[in-house]
């Protein structure tokens, strides 16, 4: 076997490599969000079935691709089950059922799509950029935790950023290298993406731009570049009449009511979306607010949704482009940039709806990193050993996360810490699988009612065979109750998501809590339960007024955070006055930095209505203000009389007095959301990549390394 031969079976079987890394992490323990897609999958592929062609008509997305593969694999699943005589439920029978596992089904074949459009995309970056960048290009989109996560659920938007990717790359290459297979097959996988979801009409002007860049370029050339503008058309109508007539062919719909079909698309597909924004509750920077996000939303989408590598790199590919006068590379940088730009125009704004152009900076940072790695060093084996650790951290990073990797932020910003002050955090439904898992292992689990909030009762359905209810519709009258992050935070103000949660269950101890990274995404509560003490004391106030115990949320918050204080009172003897509950926050000097006072329970139980025997559960929210200098302070408890401002005495255990009757309760540390050290390194990290590159060194993007 001589050399050219060992390096091409080395090739392949790295190809291989990559193709089973790209595919294992989406294919192993996909976690699905809300389950629209996995219904339309069934009823389409039935639909089909039963030749009902107008029953194909599910979205304006229209997710018609996502359907016949899912759809299939749902329903060729039930057959190879039942021809075994294994008696299963059909795709759509799922009461009753822990039926994660279809939906793991559902999921295969787009993780298999995507794999293989990675190694496609390799071998199209190759012919684009050579070797290197095909390799680091490819390396990045598999390791990209967002697309990751988006491949890992039965949905849409992981398919389509992969058929517009392999389409627009196609499309460089048929210009490039004059290959009117390149273009054709770049129609197909155009028609695929436009079935998959409408915002893939984005390739139409992104082909003109296309074309008429290779036009414009052909204009100084000889007389026969000149007649490049009828090329120019003639491959913009073959690319069109291709596209188009894959939609027609595979969604049945337009075959019998192509006028209702477009109308949907249109109308409730592209403007309503234009100009309708979610009716819901969003967060975004701390805040809710109901409408349009605006255009920072998506800015802090790219911000987060990066990764140390891909963030700075992918400036600096752009710089590189610039500067080598790459045409592909400028084209591809206005597929991300037009693409960002076309998604801001519209009102209903989702992070997950940018992942097309997050995948064609995975590409612009591999050319980055190429081109930093040639400033450093002229030698290929340490060009090669500098690239592999880069990647190497990164997939140390990234597939620690596993199968949540939706839980990884950009580290050079804080990761998921700081990313939960600005997007919603739990985006993907994190931890209700695991809270889905707790309910169903306790005993008589399966005749138990669960109650969820909205859209997180479809992701614990999936784990638990008992019934799961709206907690809007049961309240808490259920035997277990299961909280997801995203739906606590964005229902503050919408009391459909929030009521219970706000008003109760967040000052308590759970039953079970689902936890990354120390931060929690998924709480298990008992109803029945009687409220715990976490912390148990003996302090009195007056004559009559005990302390029991109290619970702090954290021990360590930030300025800008909430700190939750529970506090347990009982009184011996009815009490004559109506008090009021101060919560203090002071610091080392004694200064108070924060407070909340109130009657006791949100003033539903004032003292004078306190009986003997009862045991009072007192809430208290205190605000830490955004100047709190980091720190240790105190935090201390009691009442005094609201006419007088007079403090009730307070006494601890042994009945000695307390000084200004404060009841100390813990000290908590106050700390900056990203640590300071992490905030040097990122820095650090920033200075080394820009030193390197303003290096001088060689070429950026050579074919070998």
């Amino acid at each position: 076997m001589n050399r050219m031969d060992r390096q091409r079976r080395l090739e392949r079987c790295t190809l291989m490599c990559l193709l089973l890394l790209a595919f294992l992490p989406r294919a192993l323990y996909p976690v699905s969000r809300p389950l629209q897609w996995y219904f339309r999958s069934s009823e389409f592929i039935k639909a089909v079935a039963n030749g009902n062609w107008q029953g194909t008509l599910f979205s304006p997305h229209p997710g018609v691709t996502v359907m016949w593969l899912s759809g299939g694999a749902l329903w060729g699943w039930y057959r190879i089950q039942s021809l075994l005589g294994l008696n299963p439920p059909t795709p759509l029978e799922i009461e009753g059922y822990a039926f994660a596992g279809r939906v793991n089904v559902g999921v295969l074949p787009l993780a298999l799509i995507t794999a293989l459009g990675i190694i496609w995309a390799w071998h199209l970056l190759r012919r684009l950029f050579g070797k290197r960048v095909a390799w680091v290009s490819a390396l990045l989109w598999t390791l990209d935790p967002f697309h990751l996560t988006n491949s890992k659920v039965l949905h849409l938007d992981a398919t389509l950023s992969t058929l517009m990717m392999l389409s627009a790359l196609l499309m460089l290459v048929h210009l490039k290298h004059r290959k009117q297979g390149a273009l054709i097959w770049s129609a197909i996988l155009g028609g695929l993406a436009i079935l998959t979801k409408v915002t893939a009409v984005f390739l139409f002007p992104f082909l003109g731009l296309c074309l008429l860049t290779d036009w414009l370029s052909s204009i100084a050339g000889s007389h026969a570049d000149r007649q490049q503008g009828m090329l120019t058309i003639r491959s913009f109508l073959i690319w069109l009449v291709v596209a188009s007539s894959v939609c027609l062919t595979l969604w049945p719909s337009l075959w019998v009511q192509p006028a209702a079909t477009f109308d949907m698309v249109v109308n409730q597909g592209i403007l309503d979306k234009v100009t309708g924004a979610h009716g819901l509750p969003r967060f975004h920077r701390g805040t809710l607010a109901v409408g349009d996000p605006g255009m920072a939303f998506y800015i802090d989408t790219l911000l987060f949704r990066t990764t140390f590598l891909t963030l700075p790199f992918s400036l600096v590919g752009l710089v590189a482009g610039l500067s080598q006068r790459k045409k592909e590379m400028y084209l591809l940088a206005s597929f991300a940039v037009f693409y960002v730009v076309q998604m801001m125009l519209g009102s209903r704004k989702e992070s997950r709806y940018l992942l097309p152009a997050l995948v064609a900076l995975d590409v612009i940072s591999a050319w980055g990193i190429v081109a930093w790695s040639n400033r450093l060093s002229k030698v290929p084996g340490v060009r090669l050993a500098l690239t592999v650790s880069l990647l190497a951290t990164q997939a140390a990073i990234v597939l620690s996360k596993h199968p949540y990797y939706g839980i990884q932020y950009n580290t050079l910003l804080g990761g998921a810490r700081a990313a939960r002050r600005v997007l919603p955090p739990g985006e993907f439904g994190e931890g209700l699988d695991l809270a889905g898992q707790y309910v169903e292992r306790q005993a008589g689990a399966g005749e138990t009612v669960v109650g969820t909030q909205f859209l997180a009762n479809e992701m614990v359905a999936q784990h638990v065979r008992a019934p799961v209810v709206d907690v809007n519709e049961a309240g808490d009258d259920t035997d277990y109750l299961v909280f997801g992050v995203q739906y606590n935070v964005r229902g503050q103000d919408f009391a459909r998501w929030g009521a219970l949660w706000e008003r109760i269950y967040r000052f308590r101890d759970p039953l079970y809590v689902a936890e990354f990274g120390d931060l929690p995404y998924a709480w298990v509560h008992e109803p029945s339960a009687k409220p715990s003490i976490r912390n148990k004391t003996h302090y009195r106030l007056g004559s009559s007024i005990h302390l029991d115990g109290f619970r702090l949320d954290s021990y360590a918050v930030s300025p800008r955070d909430t700190l939750l204080v529970t506090l347990h009172w009982h009184a011996n003897d009815q009490i004559e006055h109506d008090y009021t509950v101060f919560t203090h926050v002071q610091n080392e000097e004694g200064a108070l930095i924060a407070q909340m006072d109130g009657v006791p329970a949100n003033a539903e139980r004032p003292t004078t209505t306190w009986e003997q025997g009862d045991l009072i559960e007192d809430h208290y929210e205190i605000s830490i203000p955004s100047d709190t200098p980091p720190g240790r302070y105190a935090v201390s408890t009691g009442m005094y009389e609201p006419g007088s401002l007079s403090r009730l005495t307070a006494f601890d255990a042994e009945g000695e007095k307390l000084a200004g009757g404060r009841i100390p309760l813990a000290t908590v540390r106050v700390q900056p959301p990203v640590p300071q050290w992490r905030q040097l390194l990122s820095g650090l990290w920033l200075l080394i990549i820009l030193a390197g590159y303003l290096r001088p060194g060689p070429s950026p993007a050579p074919s070998n390394w």
